[in-house]
């Protein structure tokens, strides 16, 4: 007798049957939602415990992911990550990407270094959210012994798989995704640090001092490019990757208005490619035009070469050699060795990194101008509700805060020389020990301003 054709997740009528020892077997004809036909049974003690075995297998057979020309649910979790660092490869091609080249090489590391070697062989169907979370603490473990805890380690390489996962349920290789119920510990919230203006004018001394201590050595000529870009750093607050970015065409020196920068692109390390110009900041907030104060202005026109282009790096790697047809600027880490050498003269190893600059400035103006400027001048965004979010456009021109970081630099320099002073003093008469009402008053603006 034919069979009656079966739709795509249909299936036939449950026949029951008792076998001779007792027991009873319900069968039932299946199609499944690939098209393939099977049949089903289950034996039982009784007739309708038999029938409700079945049902339930075809309820599983039914709702069980099936997967993708791409992934099944028995493909290896290598494979998996595989497939989505090289999705999100070529996705950071693609115009105002989703993720840029950068944080895809960043979660290319986290998973080679912490996912694969622990769970590359498991297949997906094979994860459950307590080989999951397993693998989570295994992290934060193994940071326990280091002088870093891996918490925040932990944390991104958790996101990253859980997005790994997620495709695969896009691709019907997962119904559920385990690591949802993975937790890590709450991230330690680091206290934000801040140079006093003090520090600010040792700092300024080291880098000038150690580049004057360079003239007439063997190597190559002292450009001046690390005190300017120490400079350019204090007057706004930029990271070190959107300063070295700089073009002449995007500073503004000229006298007939007021001196600017615009901040349109930063640099990036990308794997294959070195360092590399990414022609648009860190973040879409960062695209900004900020006021520059005397100090920076100073430092910009004494590295100014005598002609520029508008895409002449403000801070070559090399110094401008006529016909050169491109130049490239200097990396980071260059920058930062240079910063190194200087503070180990000056005798400050340790005390200053490049970022310090950042919080100090967002610090002073944050005191001085309040929470909403500093944020602007930083290129964060400033929560203004749906109202500026949908119905104000957006201030490309960041608050007018150089008059305020003028001051910052004036402040240490005066209290650098008052206490220049001071010390002559004694020298000359050392019964001399009040301070005077001067010196007072800088100490009493040191303290009001918490630096």
């Amino acid at each position: 007798m034919a069979h009656d054709r079966l739709g795509p997740g249909e299936h036939g009528e449950i026949f029951i049957s008792r076998h001779k020892s007792g027991s009873y077997q319900a069968r039932v004809r299946i199609r499944l939602l690939n098209g393939e036909v099977t049949q089903v049974s289950r034996n039982r003690k009784s007739g309708s415990a038999a029938r409700l075995a079945v049902q339930a297998e075809i309820d599983t057979l039914l709702n069980a992911p099936r997967g993708s020309a791409q992934l099944k649910p028995d493909s290896r979790v290598g494979l998996a990550a595989r497939q989505w660092i090289d999705d999100l490869r070529l996705q950071s091609t693609w115009p105002n990407p989703p993720r840029r080249p950068q944080t895809v090489d960043e979660y290319e590391r986290l998973l080679g270094t912490h996912l694969i070697p622990k769970l590359s062989k498991y297949r997906l169907n094979e994860l459950t959210t307590a080989v999951c979370q397993d693998w989570v603490n295994s992290i934060i473990e193994a940071g326990k012994s280091g002088p870093h805890d891996m918490v925040v380690t932990a944390a991104q390489a958790r996101g990253a798989f859980k997005a790994v996962l997620d495709r695969a349920i896009v691709h019907d290789a997962l119904r559920y995704n385990p690591m949802d119920k993975t937790t890590t510990p709450k991230r330690k919230v680091p206290d934000p640090k801040a140079m006093t203006v003090t520090d600010v004018y040792r700092l300024r001394k080291a880098v000038r001092d150690w580049e004057c201590a360079r003239v007439g050595r063997p190597g190559p000529r002292p450009t001046g490019h690390v005190p300017a870009a120490i400079d350019v750093m204090l007057g706004t607050g930029l990271r070190i990757g959107e300063v070295l970015a700089l073009n002449w065409g995007e500073v503004n020196l000229s006298r007939d208005g007021l001196p600017t920068i615009a901040v349109d692109a930063t640099l990036v390390d990308i794997k294959g490619q070195g360092t590399v110009r990414q022609e648009m900041p860190k973040t879409d907030a960062g695209r900004r035009t900020i006021i520059i104060p005397q100090f920076t202005v100073e430092s910009l026109e004494a590295i100014r070469p005598p002609v520029t282009q508008p895409d002449t790096p403000v801070f070559p790697s090399r110094q401008l050699r006529a016909g050169r047809a491109s130049m490239k600027p200097q990396t980071p880490h260059n920058v930062r060795r240079s910063l190194r050498a200087a503070l180990e003269i000056a005798n400050m190893t340790g005390e200053v990194h490049p970022h310090l600059l950042r919080s100090t400035v967002a610090t002073f103006v944050a005191r001085e101008r309040g929470m909403a400027d500093a944020a602007a001048l930083l290129g964060h965004k400033v929560n203004g509700g749906v109202t500026a979010r949908h119905y104000i456009e957006r201030l490309r021109l960041a608050p007018d805060t150089s008059a305020v970081l003028q001051a910052m630099v004036e402040i240490g320099e005066e209290a650098a020389a008052k206490e220049t002073d001071r010390s002559k003093t004694r020298t000359a008469d050392p019964g001399a020990g009040a301070p005077s009402a001067t010196a007072e008053k800088v100490a009493v603006v040191d303290e009001d301003s918490g630096w």
